[in-house]
């Protein structure tokens, strides 16, 4: 018994461990305190889960996420890449880009605040460039000093139409590629939850969609992907809950097993019984109610009664004859009425005993 209660504590110590570990993943998941800034899966402040929601609640606009490469997109597609590093920007990434761009997708790049020192081919006192200026002929100019409204812009590209500037700075400029267009963003604050509830910059993030019915929100360059795992399975389906109803009903029947409750009853062994056959309990029948010397004469009776009118007057005589003196050979007397009974007679069938 004692045994017993320390298992019971056990368990729900466990449980009680288990439904904390739970409770707190659950409330970091749904903040979004796990993913990076602008991820669409954060809800606070800095990500942009709102406005994620906000538009797929709009009629005719079909909003997704990504987690794949960004080759495996379907076509169509306004993507969004929000606070990308310049960093990532490199010469294949940059061909994966047009190469979307070129069969008609819309690819938005909304670039990532600079923290820290900005790196020389920022600012161009370098003679190194980066690949966007490279190949695209843009520069992301950094300007550290607390006076401008934006401290991120672009210098005058050649070959890209500027879509929107304060002064002198040019915060979004757009490039179109065959089908396709590319359009970058300076900075990516149009995109957090905080804007989106302001509401006092819609007006660019419809214009950054354009007429387009699809739009993703790319997570890969966050470090965001398909993992495949279980876990990873339960975050996307919301089965936290039915994890923990399995970890209380594994409890339950581990406690059922080491503890019994109510105490098991003291049970009998099954009863067996012991009889003879039918061909035995036949013969004591017989024992018991025919004598020896009456089982031929016995036997002839009660053949006789569903044959009387098969069997000739004379045989049966004769069968009688025999059947009554029987008694000390009643197997050679069988046998006698039975050839007795077999002999073929005109106009009456064989009997047999």
């Amino acid at each position: 018994m004692r045994s017993a209660r320390l298992v019971a504590v056990a368990l729900l110590l466990a449980l009680g461990f288990t439904w904390g570990i739970l409770r707190l993943l659950n409330n970091q998941f749904s903040a979004g305190d796990f993913y990076p800034e602008y991820s669409s899966l954060r809800s606070d402040p800095k990500g942009a889960k709102l406005l994620f929601d906000s538009l797929s609640r709009l009629p005719g606009l079909a909003v997704t996420r990504n987690y794949l490469p960004i080759e495996y997109l379907p076509g169509q597609t306004a993507v969004l890449f929000l606070a990308l590093n310049l960093g990532s920007l490199d010469h294949d990434s940059l061909q994966q880009i047009e190469s979307l761009a070129r069969r008609g997708d819309r690819l938005v790049i909304a670039m990532a605040s600079v923290d820290e020192e900005p790196p020389a081919n920022q600012t161009g006192s370098s003679k190194e460039k980066s690949p966007l200026e490279k190949e695209w002929k843009v520069r992301l100019v950094i300007d550290r000093s607390p006076s401008p409204a934006h401290h991120q812009s672009f210098s005058a590209p050649s070959d890209w139409t500027i879509q929107e500037r304060t002064g002198s700075q040019i915060l979004a400029i757009e490039r179109p590629f065959d089908k396709g267009s590319v359009l970058l963003l300076a900075e990516s604050g149009d995109f957090n939850n905080e804007s989106t509830i302001a509401a006092d910059r819609l007006d660019r993030v419809s214009q950054a969609i354009g007429s387009y019915q699809k739009v993703a929100f790319d997570e890969s360059h966050f470090g965001i992907a398909e993992s495949g795992s279980v876990m990873q399975l339960m975050r996307r389906f919301r089965l936290m809950g039915l994890a923990f109803g399995l970890v209380i009903v594994g409890a339950l029947v581990l406690w059922k097993n080491t503890s019994a409750f109510p105490p098991p009853t003291v049970s009998r062994g099954p009863e067996q019984y012991t009889g003879r056959t039918s061909f035995e309990g036949l013969v004591t029948l017989l024992e018991r109610h025919v004598r020896p010397k009456d089982v031929i004469p016995a036997c002839w009776n009660e053949w006789l009664k569903a044959n009387r009118r098969e069997v000739p007057p004379q045989r049966a005589a004769q069968a009688a004859r025999i059947a009554a003196g029987a008694a000390q050979r009643p197997i050679e007397a069988m046998r006698e009425i039975d050839a007795a009974l077999s002999r073929p007679s005109a106009g009456h069938p064989k009997g047999a005993l």
